[in-house]
């Protein structure tokens, strides 16, 4: 079982979620409040079976696509990966680069599997 690790960094806070096997699997952007944050993790166990967009676009390019959603993405220097988008577009949580698609997809399916029920661990 995988578990949501939120920790108090500078300018707010920020959680990560880590898969069964300790690895990281994506992390999420800054949040002002520990109450903002710990929400953003209810949303995303609530939308860890989002769609995925096929189509690879550019970081921060623009998409008329609604509802949450994983974007897959090109990173610097030819590797790839992913968002999850809120209904609005805005990103929630950011995978690490991976070297292929295939492998993208599998962070993706990972959240799906480990998110839903993933205890929450709160640190400073």
């Amino acid at each position: 079982m995988g578990r949501f690790t939120v920790q108090h960094i500078r300018g707010g806070y920020q959680f990560g979620l880590r898969a069964g096997n300790g690895q990281n699997v994506a992390s999420s952007r800054v949040f002002f409040t520990l109450d903002d944050c710990l929400r953003a993790v209810e949303w995303v166990r609530k939308n860890a079976g989002a769609p995925v967009t096929e189509r690879m676009r550019a970081l921060g390019e623009a998409s008329a696509d609604a509802g949450a959603r994983y974007v897959i993405y090109r990173c610097g220097g030819g590797r790839m990966g992913f968002r999850l988008l809120d209904e609005q577009g805005e990103m929630v949580l950011l995978s690490e680069g991976y070297t292929a698609k295939r492998s993208c997809r599998m962070g993706i399916a990972s959240i799906g599997r480990n998110a839903p029920d993933a205890p929450v661990a709160v640190g400073r």
